[in-house]
């Protein structure tokens, strides 16, 4: 189904915010600042992939397992790699809207702003669903790499850690967006997107 803003007000719900694609960095910093679940658990994951990519370089190093050359070698890799993730990650997006039966999904990029996104346009979700769609990347990468860290070398255990982490890090306008449905308490909200216009419109109950 495929929805207008006449649409919500017809069944309801106030407009509560609008998005401008252009304006997400700002969006993004207000609400990874909120406190709630989401936020805590942002900042938390970051500091344990943080923690175990520098235990993992200080015992190579510490047990000649690896030299310095090396571990950044394998730094580099897992920088590279984080970034040849994105079409990835964003494309786990597009399965989940899919799943929870968006008509069709649409892929932009800022590359001078560095961020990506996966749009459904004019597609109502609220907030189960949306979780599903914003979390399903963050989970399916994570899980994907903390096995392949668990099984690996001690130079590709660099490699995936720092994915684990870097990766992590770039997910922060996905745990935004769900900090956003935190902070809205009991209420019933609804988003979708208006591609054409690069908006994205929040609406309450």
């Amino acid at each position: 189904m495929q929805v207008s803003p006449k649409w919500f007000e017809d069944n309801g719900y106030k407009l509560h915010e609008v998005l401008y694609h252009q304006d997400l960095i700002p969006f993004v910093k207000n609400y990874i600042l909120k406190k709630n679940i989401f936020t805590f658990g942002y900042l938390f994951l970051n500091l344990l992939f943080l923690l175990l990519l520098l235990t993992r370089i200080i015992f190579s190093l510490a047990n000649f397992q690896l030299d310095f050359s090396n571990t950044f070698t394998f730094l580099g890799f897992g920088c590279a790699l984080t970034f040849l993730l994105i079409p990835i990650h964003e494309g786990l997006h597009g399965i989940a809207y899919k799943m929870c039966g968006a008509p069709t999904v649409t892929f932009a990029a800022n590359w001078k702003k560095m961020y990506f996104m996966a749009i459904a346009d004019k597609f109502p979700i609220g907030r189960k669903p949306f979780l599903f769609v914003g979390l399903a990347p963050f989970v399916i990468i994570s899980l994907l790499f903390i096995f392949l860290a668990a099984t690996g070398s001690p130079q590709f255990q660099i490699m995936y850690f720092t994915v684990l982490l870097v990766h992590a890090s770039m997910c922060i306008g996905d745990f935004a967006l769900m900090s956003y449905f935190s902070e809205q308490g009991d209420k019933e909200v609804i988003t979708f997107d208006d591609y054409e216009n690069s908006l994205t419109y929040f609406y309450s109950k």
